[in-house]
């Protein structure tokens, strides 16, 4: 796991102004971790500062609109998790439980 000051992430996110750093901590868009030199920060939290960076810089997604945009990617997340993991299990289990589970969700009605 990488972890980075607020300096490093500034210079990794050129566009990235330390003012805003500042708004995305204290708005806890990001959460970093405390270490003995302050906020610091690992691979995901810099992900998420170049994507709110994206929202903002190159989308024009409003200061309001930022923490709707990453709780919905945050359930995107959760739920790409879940599938693999239900993935998984089916493919731990024999070929009738496979076929059982897909005719099952094949004969559920459409939404």
């Amino acid at each position: 796991m990488i972890i980075m000051t607020k300096t490093q992430v500034l210079e990794r996110i050129g566009r990235l102004s330390a003012e805003r750093l500042e708004i995305c901590i204290t708005r806890t868009w990001v959460k970093p971790h405390q270490g003995e030199r302050g906020p610091a920060f690992d691979e995901t939290d810099l992900a998420r500062l170049q994507l709110i960076v994206e929202l903002t810089e190159d989308l024009e997604v409003n200061d309001e609109a930022v923490p709707v945009v990453l709780r919905l990617m945050d359930e995107l997340s959760t739920l790409r998790r879940r599938m693999k993991a239900l993935d998984a299990a089916l493919n731990a289990e024999g070929e009738d439980v496979r076929t059982a589970v897909i005719a099952r969700l094949q004969d559920r009605p459409k939404a």
